[in-house]
C-alpha cells in the first residue's frame, strides 16, 4: 500500500485563495520533512511576527512564533511524531488563514512510498497549474523539482505568478524539493525561497526518506563547478560513500547527461558523474533543461555478465514550451509532451508512470533492484567514451586535399580501450561507394589495457562521389552473442576537401539589391551548386545554388535555397541580432589573411556582420554590408553586397566560404567544409562551421 500524505489534498478551487488577506503575497507552502520536523513558509507584502499553531486531530494546541518581523516566513517545526498527520494555520498580524495539513516522514526503511518528478514548469503558468493539478491527484509523498522554476530568477515577480500560484493546493500540503536550474540565474530569491538542509549553503544537499538517499546537485557549472577535485563533487563521492546502506539512492539535477536533443550538446558533467553515480550504486539520475519527457535503458560498465546500471530521466515537461527530440540509442521511451511523472517505491521495486497534462499515462515502467538488465536494454558507457576519444583523434587528422588525379588517405587511429573485460571488436566499412578502403573487416580479441589501433587506407578517383565511405566498429562476445544494445560505432574517418580557386568576374553594371536574379549581372556570374554538408560527407539534403559577380570594390552574393514555405515570414528581427544564426540563413566568410569576417542574411531578412564569430564583442564590428531576401515557389533567395574595402584588402590574401543553415532539416552545408568541433554527439566525429576556419576556405581571387 503507498504511504498516504494526507487524508486528501483540497481541491484547487478551494485552495485558490479567493479569501487571502490582501497582504498575503505568497500562501504557505511545506519544506524539508523529516520524520520529526518541516519547514512552513510564506511571504507578506510588509515585514511582520508570524506564527505556525498546529496539532493533531483538528487541534491546534502547539505553535511556533518568530522573534523578528520579516517578509518571507521560515518557521521550522520541531519535535514531531513520526509518520504523523498534522493540521497546522498560519497567524500574523491578528490574520489566520486557511488551515492545512502536512504528514511527516515515515520512519527510514519505510519500503511503500510515492513521489512525483517534473521540473521546467517555467514561463506558462496554466500549463504548470494543470500539472500541479495531476500532481494533486496523486496524493505524493513529496515532489522533487529539477529546476527551472521560473524564466528569471532575478525577476521577483515571476516567483508569485510562474511557481509559486500554480502551485496552490499542493504546495501548503506536500513539500517540494528542487535544485538550480539556469534560468534560476543563482538569484538570491531562489535561496530566500527555500528551506532544504543546510549543509553546502543550500547550493547542493541531501536528505533521506523512507528507504531512500536523494541527492540534489547543483550542474550549472559556472556557479557550482563539478570536476575531480572541486568542492561539490568530492562532496558527492563522500555523501555517496557514507549512504551505501540506503535501499534506494536518487540524484537530481537540472542538466541530463543522456538526452535526445536535436541541438543541445554533451553535458560535461557526464564524464565525471556517470562513473561516479555508477561506481557507488545510484539507482536513478532525474533531469530537466530539455522540455520533454525522456526514460532511459540502464548506463552502465560492461561486465560480461548483465549488470544493473544507472537509470536516467528527463522530465522536463512541467510548462515551458516543449522541445523537439530525435532518436537515441540509450532511450527507452521519449515523448514530447507537458507532463509529471509518478514513481510508487515497492520496497525493491520502483514502478513508475509518466502522466500528461489530461490524467493520461503514455508510458509505464519498473526499476526492479533484483533483475540485472539483458543485453538488449543495457547501455555501454564505455561505447560513449569510445567515441568521444575516438572523434578526438579523428578531429586532429589532417584533411585531405582533392586533386585532379582524385585523393589518397593513408593513416592510423590510436585511442584508448575503454573495456576492462575481454570483447570481440570488427572492424569494417560501409558503403565505400567507388573508393577503395583497406581492411575490408578485421576482427580482432581485445584485451584491457591494450589500445585499439585502426589503419585508415582509402584512395578516392578524381570526382570524388559523395557519400564518402563509412566505418563501423561492432563489439560482441567472443561467442558472437550481443553483449550490448549500443554494440555498434559508426564512424566517419575520412576528412577531404576540393582545392578550390573562386575567381569572381568583375562586372560593368551591378545588380540590384531588391532580391530578384533576373539582372543582366548574374547572367555570367561565378556558379555553384557543389556544396557539402558540414559533416563533410555527403551532398546537402537540400539543394543550394549560389552566385558572385565583383564591382569595383563590391562583392555581390545571391543563393537559392531550397526549403519549405513560411520560412520569411518570421524570425528573428533586427541587425546584429545574435540569436539570428538560429534562424534558417546563408552566410559568407571571408578571410583576409589570418582575420575571418562573417556576413550573413536570415531567410526572415535579418542581417548580421560579425569580425571572427559571432560574440556580443565581435558583433560590435559593422560595415555597410546589406542583404534581402524573398520567398520562392521553393524556398527563398538572398542578394547581398559586401564592401570589401571595410575588410581592408589590399595586399592581402582572400580565402571565402559559403554556408546555409537549414533549420528545419536541421543541418548545414557549405562550398568548402571546415570541420569545425561540434558538443553534439548524433555521430562520430561530429561537426560544425568553423567561422574562423580561414585555412580552410577556397581561395578568392577576382578577373
Amino acid at each position: 500500500m503507498v504511504l498516504k500524505v494526507i487524508t486528501m489534498l483540497c481541491s484547487f478551487v478551494a485552495c485558490a485563495g479567493a479569501a487571502d488577506p490582501p497582504d498575503l503575497y505568497i500562501a504557505p507552502y511545506l519544506q524539508n520533512v523529516t520524520t520529526n520536523s518541516i519547514t512552513v513558509m510564506w511571504e507578506t507584502k510588509n515585514p511582520v511576527i508570524g506564527k505556525v499553531a498546529y496539532g493533531q486531530n483538528e487541534k491546534l494546541d502547539q505553535s511556533a512564533t518568530e522573534t523578528t518581523p520579516v517578509k518571507i516566513h521560515e518557521i521550522h517545526l520541531t519535535g514531531l511524531q513520526e509518520n504523523t498527520a498534522y493540521n497546522y494555520q498560519v497567524q500574523y498580524d491578528e490574520k489566520t488563514l486557511t488551515p492545512a495539513s502536512f504528514r511527516t516522514a515515515p520512519p527510514l526503511g519505510t519500503s511503500n512510498w510515492r513521489f512525483v518528478v517534473y521540473g521546467d514548469n517555467r514561463s506558462n503558468p496554466d500549463t504548470h497549474t494543470k500539472n500541479v493539478q495531476q500532481i494533486m491527484k496523486l496524493n505524493p509523498a513529496i515532489v522533487i523539482n529539477s529546476g527551472d522554476l521560473v524564466a528569471s530568477g532575478t525577476v521577483y515577480e515571476q516567483w508569485k505568478t510562474q511557481y509559486f500560484d500554480p502551485l496552490r493546493g499542493l504546495a501548503e500540503y506536500v513539500p517540494v524539493y528542487t535544485c538550480l536550474g539556469n534560468h534560476e540565474r543563482n538569484a538570491d530569491h531562489y535561496y530566500n525561497y527555500t528551506s532544504v538542509p543546510k549543509e553546502n549553503n543550500e547550493v547542493y544537499y541531501s536528505f533521506d526518506y523512507a528507504n531512500a538517499h536523494i541527492i540534489s546537485l547543483n550542474s550549472n557549472s559556472k556557479d557550482a563547478p563539478f570536476e575531480l577535485g572541486e568542492a561539490q563533487t568530492e562532496w558527492l563521492i563522500k555523501d555517496l560513500k557514507a549512504n551505501q546502506d540506503k535501499q534506494w539512492t536518487i540524484v537530481f539535477f537540472h542538466h541530463p547527461l543522456f538526452r535526445c536533443h536535436p541541438t543541445r550538446g554533451i553535458t560535461p558533467q557526464r564524464w565525471v558523474w556517470q562513473p561516479i553515480f555508477e561506481q557507488y550504486g545510484v539507482d536513478l539520475v532525474v533531469n530537466g533543461h530539455d522540455h520533454y519527457y525522456q526514460r532511459t535503458y540502464s548506463i552502465g560498465n560492461y561486465a560480461e555478465e548483465p549488470t544493473r546500471g544507472v537509470y536516467h530521466l528527463i522530465s522536463g515537461g512541467g510548462g515551458a514550451g516543449t522541445y523537439p527530440i530525435v532518436p537515441k540509442i540509450h532511450a527507452a521511451s521519449r515523448k514530447q509532451i507537458h507532463h509529471v511523472t509518478v514513481m510508487d517505491v515497492q520496497d525493491d521495486r520502483i514502478v513508475g508512470r509518466a502522466i500528461d497534462i489530461d490524467g493520461n499515462t503514455f508510458d509505464a515502467f519498473v526499476y526492479d533492484k533484483q533483475a540485472p538488465s539483458s543485453a538488449e536494454e543495457f547501455i555501454a558507457y564505455e561505447i560513449y567514451t569510445l567515441e568521444r576519444d575516438l572523434g578526438d583523434a579523428i578531429r586532429k587528422l589532417p584533411v585531405a586535399q582533392l586533386s585532379k588525379k582524385g585523393v589518397k588517405i593513408d593513416q592510423v587511429i590510436e585511442v584508448p580501450n575503454p573495456f576492462q573485460v575481454p570483447i570481440q571488436m570488427t572492424f569494417s566499412w560501409q558503403g565505400t561507394n567507388g573508393w577503395q578502403v583497406q581492411p575490408q573487416q578485421k576482427i580482432e580479441m581485445l584485451q584491457p589495457g591494450t589500445p585499439i589501433r585502426l589503419v585508415i587506407k582509402a584512395n578516392g578517383p578524381a570526382n570524388t562521389s559523395y557519400p564518402l565511405p563509412v566505418a563501423q566498429l561492432s563489439f560482441s562476445k567472443e561467442d558472437g552473442e550481443k553483449a550490448f544494445r549500443n554494440d555498434v560505432v559508426t564512424f566517419y574517418p575520412l576528412k577531404v576537401s576540393p582545392d578550390q580557386t573562386l575567381r569572381i568576374q568583375n562586372t560593368k553594371k551591378a545588380p540590384t539589391i531588391d532580391g530578384d536574379l533576373s539582372d543582366a549581372a548574374w547572367e555570367k556570374a561565378w556558379t555553384t551548386d557543389s556544396f557539402v554538408d558540414v559533416q563533410g560527407s555527403d551532398r546537402p539534403m537540400r539543394q543550394v545554388k549560389a552566385s558572385m559577380v565583383k564591382k569595383d570594390n563590391l562583392l555581390y552574393v545571391a543563393a537559392q535555397m531550397e526549403a519549405p514555405e513560411g520560412l520569411t515570414e518570421k524570425g528573428y528581427e533586427g541587425r546584429d541580432n545574435s540569436r539570428a544564426p538560429r534562424d534558417d540563413h546563408f552566410r559568407v566568410h571571408i578571410g583576409v589573411g589570418d582575420q575571418a569576417y562573417t556576413f550573413l542574411v536570415t531567410a526572415h531578412g535579418a542581417e548580421l556582420d560579425t569580425k571572427g564569430r559571432s560574440t556580443t564583442e565581435n558583433l560590435k564590428w559593422n560595415s555597410t554590408f546589406k542583404a534581402i531576401s524573398v520567398a520562392t515557389k521553393n524556398g527563398w533567395q538572398t542578394e547581398m553586397v559586401i564592401p570589401l574595402q571595410d575588410i581592408q584588402v589590399e595586399g592581402q590574401p582572400l580565402r571565402i566560404n559559403l554556408a546555409r543553415r537549414d533549420v528545419t532539416a536541421n543541418t548545414e552545408c557549405e562550398l568548402s567544409p571546415t570541420f569545425g568541433p561540434s558538443s553534439l554527439d548524433h555521430r562520430v566525429p561530429m561537426y560544425q562551421g568553423n567561422w574562423e576556419g580561414v585555412e580552410g576556405f577556397a581561395t578568392l581571387q577576382f578577373k
